[in-house]
C-alpha cells in the first residue's frame, strides 16, 4: 500500500540480527563477536541479493516502510524467541518431544485466533477455508513439517542461529526460480550469495 514493499522486504531481512539481541536481552543467551559478524555478513549478502539498484538510498530515506519493515522483522524476532524459551522452559524430556510439545501447543493457539476472528471479521472466509479443507491438507502437511525443523532447531541452538542458518532459503528460491522459470541469476544476485554463503560459513565456524 506504501509502494515500499521492496524497502520493507529489505529492511525484514535484518531479523536475525534483532533475533540475537532480543535473545541476548530476554535469554540471556551468549553472544559473541564472530557469531555477531557472521550474521552481519550474511544479513549483507541477502540485502545485496534483495535490493534492486537505486533502493540502497531509499531504504534509508523510506522512513514508513523501513519502520513496518523493522516492525515485523521484531516481532517475527519475538515469536523465534517465545518458541525457544517455551522449548527450554520444559522441565523434562529429550529435544524433539519438546520442540514437538511447543510446535503442537503453538499451532492450536493459532488456529484458535485465527478461527475466532474469521468468525468475528469474515465468516465467508471462514466457510470457504472450511470448504477447501481436503485441498488444503498437502500444503498444510508441508507447513506444519516445515515449522517441526524450525522448532528442533530452535530446541538444539540459539534462535539467533537457526534464523541466520535459514537466510540460505533465499539460494533455494534462486535455484528454484532458474529451475521452473528460466530466470537467469545476475552478477549482483551471485555477489550476494557468495556473501551470504560467507556469513554462514562463517557463523557455523564459530559454533565449532
Amino acid at each position: 500500500r506504501t509502494q515500499g514493499f521492496g524497502i520493507v522486504t529489505a529492511w525484514l531481512k535484518v531479523e536475525p540480527v534483532l533475533v540475537a539481541l532480543v535473545g541476548w536481552a530476554v535469554l540471556g543467551e551468549t553472544l559473541t563477536l564472530p557469531m555477531l559478524a557472521a550474521i552481519g555478513v550474511a544479513v549483507a549478502g541477502v540485502l545485496v541479493m534483495t535490493l534492486k539498484p537505486g533502493q540502497g538510498r531509499a531504504m534509508l530515506s523510506g522512513l514508513g516502510p523501513a519502520a513496518l519493515g523493522l516492525a515485523a522483522g521484531l516481532a517475527f524476532g519475538l515469536s523465534a524467541i517465545g518458541f525457544r524459551g517455551a522449548i527450554t522452559a520444559l522441565p523434562q524430556g529429550d529435544f524433539l518431544p519438546r520442540a514437538l510439545t511447543i510446535l503442537v501447543l503453538s499451532l492450536a493457539l493459532q488456529t484458535l485466533a485465527l478461527g475466532l476472528w474469521l468468525a468475528v471479521r469474515d465468516r465467508p472466509a471462514l466457510t470457504g477455508s472450511l470448504n477447501a479443507f481436503v485441498p488444503s491438507l498437502a500444503a498444510g502437511f508441508l507447513g506444519a513439517l516445515a515449522s517441526a525443523f524450525w522448532f528442533t532447531g530452535f530446541a538444539l541452538t540459539t534462535a539467533a542461529n537457526v534464523r541466520t542458518l535459514a537466510l540460505v532459503e533465499v539460494i533455494f528460491a534462486l535455484l528454484l526460480a532458474r529451475a521452473a522459470f528460466g530466470q537467469r541469476t545476475s552478477p549482483r544476485e551471485m555477489l550476494g550469495l557468495a556473501i551470504l554463503l560467507a556469513g554462514v560459513g562463517l557463523l557455523l565456524r564459530s559454533q565449532s
